[in-house]
């Protein structure tokens, strides 16, 4: 057999090759979450003519650096796979070949990216990338990948719009990737929270279900340098191991959080989302709201 031409570490071929409809990648930083995902989507496309695969990003909506790095990891994707494509007589098409990284991520950032991977003359599959909207969420047909899916501002109603079409055709897939998200009050915080707080450390990861009972599959630092992927220092550059990478670090919340895997409890919000959402709902029909444009001074 020849090589592959694209090489997977030994947890995303773990979770490549899995038949799964739904799952949650809950990898550390920088362990390949964006190109498994985007890697799959495609290998969907490959496999189903006249099929859509959606990627959900929130990268779109945190700012310019993240878009920049989830464009290169699109275009890294996609040449890749054109030479896989040519070298199954299918032809590769997007909106940004031939195109520089910011050409790339501006087509990005404005949710215009589109790939084609054509089985014939007539008939192609596509993927396209969309910012996570619950007003168009609904209009939503074929696989889903959601990333980042811990920075979803409303990933509550995300999900709502999305769960009704996978019931109706059992061949759509939903994959999530994320790490813990930086607030304990966000709705995925509870959703994604696994049973236990240790986990042995693996090469291929660890399985467990959600409190949702979403099948996730867990890669942390551990995990990650057993199976050849180091961290680095941020000074030196030189690899060393999460103990010491942890130890280095200045903010360690920060460290555990995007590197363990830890869902850390204490998040930004001066009051819960549940009080919230119980106060409203106390007050409807009794309250009266008011809306402040700007400060005055008195």
């Amino acid at each position: 057999m020849p090589a592959p031409l694209i090489k997977f570490r030994p947890y995303q071929e773990v979770v490549f090759w899995k038949k799964i409809r739904r799952v949650l990648l809950m990898w550390a930083r920088q362990r390949g979450k964006s190109f498994t995902l985007a890697a799959k989507a495609l290998d969907r496309m490959m496999e189903r003519r006249d099929h859509t695969c959606i990627f959900v990003s929130a990268s779109i909506l945190l700012g310019s650096e993240f878009v920049r790095k989830e464009a290169q990891v699109w275009n890294t994707v996609l040449a890749k796979f054109r030479e896989i494509c040519a070298s199954q007589q299918l032809r590769l098409e997007t909106n940004i070949d031939n195109l520089d990284l910011d050409a790339i991520a501006d087509i990005f950032e404005h949710q215009k990216l589109e790939a084609k991977i054509w089985h014939d003359r007539t008939t192609c599959s596509r993927s396209i990338v969309v910012a996570p909207n619950p007003a168009t969420a609904v209009g939503w047909t074929g696989d889903i990948f959601m990333d980042e899916v811990g920075r979803i501002f409303d990933l509550k109603d995300v999900i709502e719009a999305v769960q009704p079409f996978m019931s109706s055709n059992p061949e759509f897939i939903w994959w999530m990737a994320t790490t813990p998200p930086p607030d304990d009050n966000h709705y995925s915080f509870e959703m994604f929270l696994p049973p236990i707080e240790e986990f042995q450390i693996n090469p291929k990861g660890n399985w467990y279900e959600s409190k949702s009972k979403i099948p996730c599959h867990r890669v942390d630092a551990w995990d990650g340098s057993a199976a050849g992927v180091p961290l680095y220092d941020d000074d030196t550059g030189e690899p060393c191991v999460p103990e010491e990478h942890r130890k280095r670090a200045y903010d360690k919340i920060a460290w555990d959080r995007n590197y363990g895997l830890k869902f850390v409890r204490g998040g930004i919000s001066a009051v819960s989302y549940a009080a919230l959402a119980r106060a409203m709902e106390l007050g409807r029909g009794f309250c009266l709201g008011v809306d402040v444009k700007e400060a005055i001074a008195r």
